[in-house]
């Protein structure tokens, strides 16, 4: 529905754009039309004005143009020899009119301009000039026109629906973001909360049957876990507001945050009756945001479980290696398909074995909280042999 959306605004911007300059071509074309036509009106007119002021008889016109002559008391104009009979009642009837010009037809779609003036001894004179000429030029001139109205709304279009792509660009892409965020908070959202309910389930069960004090710890999980929720919620709020920034430049202690991942997942493994066991002592640093780090340990310990089937063993290890931090996910489930590699980090992409998790989302966003960090992802495994997935950081 949003893309239906987004294509019509951009038809809509296409459309109102190219109309919008087609207009301004259309008004320029017809504005030049018209100064063009008039000036070769007012050429023709002062051309004519010459030939009555310089003519001293009606027999040599100049080329396509007749002469006529009214002298005082005459009754019947002199006239050019080879103008038509309808030409020559044309000119008559023009000069015993006001002087002045005139246009009108000799017969045959023969269009004409008459021009008359009256000399100082009182005779009066009168020139005829085919109009065709002009009128060809005028013809030509606004074919010419309107084919440079064509090409220029063409070209309107062309770049309408080039700047119509470039505006709705933006749209186009706060919608991805936002489907982005959308489907991040859910894949990230889902953990938690499956811990959380299957805690409070344990909880509820161990109330009927222990006393309070005894369900101190559990309950102390039960907040840790909610702070780990409100922790993943402002990550997602941050990294949907500034994907590409770096991730603050603070110690972290990773071993700290595999064994806080671990004591978070413990009871959804066991619920599933799978063994998670840690392997890090001491202090691990490194630089990043603990709270992406958490979500990137949580989501590889996440894709184990869904992974390995009841009965199997996972393992978090944090360990220095060649200078660097390394963060194993090991476990002993289906393993992965080498035919599968290629796409292991593609967004909403799903494997063929296992409940899917392997492959998609969760691996991708490992995949960007390693980049942020400078770091990187590695995956090892085969069908049947489990999967050990490597988070290599570099040490602080």
């Amino acid at each position: 529905m949003d893309e239906v959306r987004l294509k019509g605004a951009r038809r809509r911007s296409v459309a109102q754009t190219a109309g919008a300059i087609g207009a301004v071509l259309l008004l320029v074309g017809a504005l030049m039309f018209v100064l063009t036509s008039r000036q070769e009106s007012q050429a023709l007119d002062s051309e004519l004005g010459q030939v009555l002021t310089t003519a001293e008889d009606v027999d040599d016109p100049p080329p396509g143009q007749f002469l006529a002559r009214l002298a005082i008391g005459a009754d019947v104009a002199e006239v050019t020899a080879s103008a038509s009979p309808k030409l020559t009642r044309v000119l008559d009837d023009a000069l015993r009119r006001q002087p002045g010009r005139y246009d009108t037809d000799a017969g045959d779609d023969h269009p004409v301009r008459v021009l008359v003036s009256q000399r100082a001894d009182g005779s009066r004179w009168a020139v005829a000039a085919d109009l065709a000429p002009l009128r060809e030029r005028q013809g030509q001139l606004g074919i010419a026109l309107l084919v440079a109205e064509l090409a220029g709304l063409a070209g309107a279009l062309a770049a309408a629906a080039l700047l119509a792509r470039r505006a709705v660009a933006p749209l186009a892409t706060a919608l991805t973001l936002q489907r982005r965020f959308v489907a991040d908070a859910s894949h990230e959202l889902r953990t938690p909360l499956t811990v959380l309910h299957t805690r409070a389930q344990l909880l509820a069960r161990r109330a009927r049957t222990q006393p309070a004090e005894q369900l101190t710890d559990q309950l102390d999980q039960l907040v840790a876990d909610t702070r780990a929720l409100g922790e993943v919620v402002d990550d997602l709020l941050v990294s949907a507001a500034a994907e590409h920034q770096p991730p603050p430049n603070t110690a972290v202690d990773l071993a700290e945050v595999a064994r806080e991942v671990v004591a978070s997942m413990s009871a959804y493994a066991r619920e599933r009756e799978i063994e998670l066991r840690v392997e890090a002592t001491g202090e691990v640093m490194v630089r990043g945001a603990r709270t992406a780090l958490r979500r990137a340990l949580t989501a590889l310990v996440d894709n184990a479980i869904g992974h390995v089937a009841v009965g199997g063993h996972i393992s978090v290890t944090v360990q220095r290696r060649d200078g660097r931090i390394a963060a194993e996910v090991t476990d002993d489930g289906v393993g992965l398909n080498p035919a599968e590699a290629d796409r292991l980090f593609d967004r909403f992409t799903h494997g063929t074995d296992g409940t899917g998790r392997r492959f998609g989302l969760g691996l991708a966003l490992v995949q960007q909280v390693a980049q942020a960090h400078r770091g990187s992802l590695e995956v090892a495994g085969a069908p049947g042999r489990g999967a050990t997935f490597t988070l290599l950081l570099p040490a602080l």
